[in-house]
């Protein structure tokens, strides 16, 4: 009989153990650590370099390089358009390379016309 209960104890002991560490509650501490990139809306002219990279430039003189897998960007070159999407990091950190920070696109709209030269 003795035998019978030190397995049956284990498992009891196991079970709890599982138990616990399945139930875990999200706490404050875990949201901060989750990292979120909000969409931010970007106005100004799209060009392209000689480097045959898009470049918008907003109305402060900030340079983006904006980029996008699912809308075509040739489209607006020359325009003054409205870009919505997420900042992304600085490119690198080559002294050689014009450092502007990316900017990934979900959204495009035109606004007022060609870029002013």
């Amino acid at each position: 009989m003795k035998h019978s209960l030190i397995p049956m104890m284990l498992m009891v002991a196991t079970s709890n153990v599982f138990a616990q560490a399945g139930s875990s509650k999200p706490t404050e501490d875990n949201s901060q650590t989750q990292l979120t990139h909000e969409q931010v809306a970007i106005t100004g002219c799209l060009t392209k370099n000689s480097l045959n990279e898009y470049e918008l430039v907003d109305h402060k003189g900030v340079h983006y390089r904006p980029y996008s897998s699912t809308i075509k960007l040739d489209s607006y070159v020359g325009k003054e358009v409205t870009m919505v999407g997420r900042r992304g990091a600085m490119p690198s950190t080559d002294v050689t390379a014009r450092s502007a920070p990316h900017f990934q696109v979900s959204k495009v709209q035109s606004t007022s016309g060609n870029c002013k030269k």
